[in-house]
């Protein structure tokens, strides 16, 4: 075989991490920024819109779970058809954010609405649209060699999506222009839509593993009527009991934390980057081009790091990368935020972090970071006025108290996070393992 080959199965499948991530990278990057500044929504609607997006955000994962894998809807059940029917719904549910539904005054009602309901409805589809993928992923091979294969295409996948930042910082000018935002916005959602169309028409799985292949199975077919009859309502309240065990809570508890830290670097970069780096210090090319790369260097990092997984494992990778943390943290505080390039590699350094019953409970307890983090960060940051500064209401000292907020947060906010991962990351006893990609146990 060529070594410039292409595995059309493995293409395929990545095709939907590609469209995902095209729109994921947007979304985490560009919301928190944009119902803040453009659309002024007030921090009572903001904080009650995260709330709803908290719950919701819980409990969808194991609820979409338990309905893909139970439901006699070929568009439940069925993993292709998942993706493929669930891909332009979830296009159009990203489009919902940078619409607004009227001309918003400042602290509008409906900016709040508006809000909740892109939140949940996006949050939907995702998960919709991602766990039939990681099932997908399942069903095409149960050889780890080919499962290597297909994640090495996940991640190139991951890395080309990640540009989306970068793209729309340098053609909406920042944000600046907002309609050539909305324009490129619609050609992202396209572009996702088309490439997992291209999943759910053209990948083929192994018709052992296919439920595309067991759902005519008789067997397979009284076999479910046997379990449903014994209560499948119970099934996932035993699932849990038997995973709740010291690992699985040190392991929930650290990922919390970390997903915590990934959002707050993801939502306020751009905030933060446009008070602390004053624009006289770096050119307007080169702030572009730092945001855009913020949201690729991390999907970089955990290509490049797998060398080192490999070698040391993930347990000691995990607790050097804390210590490193810490230290930069400590350090950045010590040299102060008036070093502008320092202060710039700090903040790209902070963005870079390092299946299926398991992973939704998972969900259950961490996804609330993604609203969390926003809420707290928002909380504080309005208690130095940011709020007025939309509204140029500042006086300079005031501004002062804002930037230096800011600068705070951006040290203490990890160093925190990072020594409560050491603690939790402590009492997790699986220390051994050196696999770069994570395994899969099957019955």
């Amino acid at each position: 075989m060529s070594v410039f080959s292409i595995d059309r199965n493995a293409f395929f499948l990545s095709l939907t991490l590609f469209g995902s991530g095209l729109m994921s990278c947007v979304f985490h990057f560009y919301y928190v920024k944009l119902f803040l500044d453009k659309y002024n929504i007030s921090q009572p609607w903001f904080q009650f819109a995260q709330v709803v997006y908290l719950i919701w955000n819980a409990i969808n994962d194991p609820l979409f779970a338990y309905w893909q894998d139970n439901s006699k809807m070929v568009a439940f059940r069925s993993r292709r058809h998942a993706i493929l029917y669930g891909a332009p719904l979830y296009a159009l549910c990203f489009l919902l954010f940078w619409f607004p539904w009227r001309d918003y005054t400042n602290h509008d009602w409906l900016t709040g609405v508006h809000l909740m309901v892109a939140l949940c409805c996006y949050d939907s589809l995702l998960t919709f649209v991602l766990l039939a993928y990681c099932s997908l992923f399942a069903e095409i091979s149960k050889d780890l060699d080919y499962r290597l294969t297909l994640m090495r295409y996940g991640k190139a996948a991951g890395i080309l999506a990640s540009t989306s930042v970068t793209a729309l910082q340098f053609i909406s000018n920042g944000l600046e222009d907002f309609h050539a935002f909305q324009m490129c916005c619609i050609c992202i959602a396209f572009m996702a839509w088309i490439s997992m169309h291209f999943t759910g028409k053209h990948v083929r799985t192994n018709p052992t593993y296919s439920y595309d292949a067991l759902i005519s199975n008789d067997e397979v077919g009284s076999s479910q009527k046997s379990v449903e009859n014994e209560g499948s309502f119970q099934q996932p309240l035993r699932q849990l009991r038997q995973i709740l065990t010291k690992d699985f809570v040190a392991f929930v508890a650290t990922n919390f934390l970390q997903i915590f830290h990934k959002e707050y670097g993801a939502n306020f970069m751009v905030i933060f980057g446009d008070q602390l780096i004053p624009k006289d210090d770096i050119s307007d090319f080169t702030r572009k081009l730092f945001y855009g790369s913020s949201a690729i260097l991390p999907t970089l990092a955990v290509f490049a790091v797998s060398p080192v997984i490999a070698i040391h494992g993930y347990y000691k990778i995990i607790v050097w990368t804390n210590y490193l943390n810490i230290l930069l943290a400590i350090g950045m505080y010590c040299i102060g935020s008036s070093h502008t390039w320092i202060l710039v590699a700090y903040m790209l350094i902070d963005r870079t972090p390092l299946s299926s019953s398991v992973f939704g409970y998972n969900a259950l307890f961490t996804k609330p970071a993604i609203s969390v983090a926003p809420m707290v960060v928002v909380a504080i940051l309005n208690g130095y006025g940011y709020e007025s500064l939309q509204t140029d209401s500042l006086t300079s000292q005031e501004y002062s108290s804002l930037r230096n907020a800011m600068f705070n947060i951006s040290c203490f906010f990890p160093l925190v996070l990072s020594v409560c991962r050491l603690y939790t990351w402590s009492k997790y006893s699986i220390r051994k393992s050196h696999s770069p990609v994570a395994r899969h146990i099957e019955s």
